[in-house]
């Protein structure tokens, strides 16, 4: 299911930066939760789909637009499976970042009409790009530069600082989320995880938020939920089952973490399969 980030790679020789053109539709529209060192700039051209960022989520429609900034974990899936998606993510890698603006920069989205026509008016044109044309590389470095200046000059949080991990938290980072992906199917308590990686409880806690953004448990609920909607997705029916296959302990914490995390019950979201 995870399709948005694996089609229409382009790596750019001239430029520290990745494109993904997204053309997706229904269970298609799916990126599982995760980070990355690079800026992320994602933008909707036709069609919807909802972002997850920490604990909030953000449903877009077109010419809606989202900066990510470097380690900060997310996710993307579709709202309905009748839902379509085009789109395109630019991911900027941080070094090339810091040469241009320095470090320790936050980006964000200031919602400025103008500004996201802009920022549409461009990736439109990155999107509809010849990429066999002599001319290409050209034409898509004068694109990139354009949003650079554009971010420049209007998506820099001022007096704001933003910490990126060091390669020790990143190791980390992984190491969590590794061992909750392995285990989040057990009987999975935060004493147990500090244990593991032999902290206190409270330190594990304290660090755990420092270093992922969020804390354990509204983590280790994301990662369940999302394995049992795509376990839902692929054929399994029984309700009660899916909860104790992805951890939960009874079906009413299934239904609660389900819908706040999906904006609807996981019978609703059955149903809607076979629409």
């Amino acid at each position: 299911m995870s399709q948005l980030y694996e089609s229409h790679n382009d790596i750019v020789s001239q430029l520290p930066v990745k494109i993904y053109r997204h053309d997706l539709a229904g269970s298609y529209i799916y990126s599982p939760l995760h980070f990355h060192r690079s800026i992320e700039l994602t933008v909707t051209l036709t069609g919807s789909i909802r972002f997850n960022s920490g604990s909030n989520n953000f449903d877009f429609k077109e010419s809606d637009w989202l900066l990510i900034n470097s380690c900060e974990l997310h996710s993307c899936r579709y709202i309905n499976l009748s839902d379509t998606f085009t789109g395109i993510s630019i991911l900027f890698s941080l070094p090339f970042i810091e040469k241009w603006f320095g470090k320790n920069v936050f980006f964000y989205n200031p919602d400025d009409s103008l500004l996201t026509t802009k920022i549409k008016a461009i990736s439109l044109g990155i999107f509809h790009m010849d990429t066999n044309a002599p001319e290409y590389q050209f034409l898509l470095m004068s694109k990139i530069y354009e949003i650079l200046a554009l971010l420049s000059m209007y998506c820099i949080k001022k007096d704001t600082s933003y910490s990126i991990p060091g390669k020790q938290d990143l190791d980390l980072i992984s190491s969590f989320s590794d061992y909750i992906e392995k285990h989040y199917q057990e009987n999975l308590s935060l004493t147990d995880v500090a244990e593991y990686f032999q902290y206190t409880p409270s330190y594990f806690s304290r660090h755990f938020k420092e270093t992922l953004g969020v804390n354990f448990h509204s983590y280790l609920n994301f990662v369940r939920v999302g394995h049992a909607a795509e376990q839902l997705s692929n054929g399994q029916k029984n309700l009660t089952q899916c909860a104790f296959d992805n951890g939960f302990p009874n079906i009413k914490s299934f239904i609660t973490m389900f819908k706040r995390l999906y904006g609807c019950t996981p019978g609703v979201f059955l149903a809607s399969l076979k629409d």
